[in-house]
């Protein structure tokens, strides 16, 4: 069975991360491990290097998080995904893995700014998923 853990920089996605690799051990699963850092488009005022930067933090949460997963004896597999809205390379993420169960925080790193926009990643995600999701407060 495969476990998709959504992750970004945030103590719940933290959190959500403990969930899975507890799912994975009491299931033998593997765990797809992914996070999703904002498309820039062309933008003329980023600074020089800021894209690459984003890569470079995106791909630290994934190494941390798969060698607290591999420390556990599970198997897993990392994705870098550049997107508009992160609920969609997610979803699309669980489709092509054929992923049994996604387990995310219910709020990430851009916690704050949610509360002003109609729905959150977490509800994208469970509203239009095409397997079961754990949300991990």
């Amino acid at each position: 069975m495969k476990i998709l853990v959504a992750m970004d920089d945030s103590d719940f996605a933290r959190q959500a991360l403990n969930e899975a690799i507890k799912l994975a051990k009491y299931e033998s699963s593997e765990l797809v491990i992914m996070t999703v850092i904002p498309h820039m488009g062309v933008i003329d005022e980023l600074p020089l290097g800021f894209v690459e930067k984003l890569k470079k933090a995106g791909a630290k949460i994934l190494k941390e998080a798969s060698k607290k997963a591999e420390d556990e004896g599970i198997k897993t597999t990392e994705i870098l995904e550049e997107g508009v809205a992160p609920a969609d390379n997610i979803i699309t993420c669980a489709e092509e893995y054929q992923v049994k169960l996604i387990v995310m925080g219910h709020r990430g790193m851009n916690a704050k700014m949610e509360r002003f926009f109609l729905g959150s990643v977490a509800f994208r995600v469970i509203s239009h998923a095409p397997c079961s999701v754990m949300v991990v407060k």
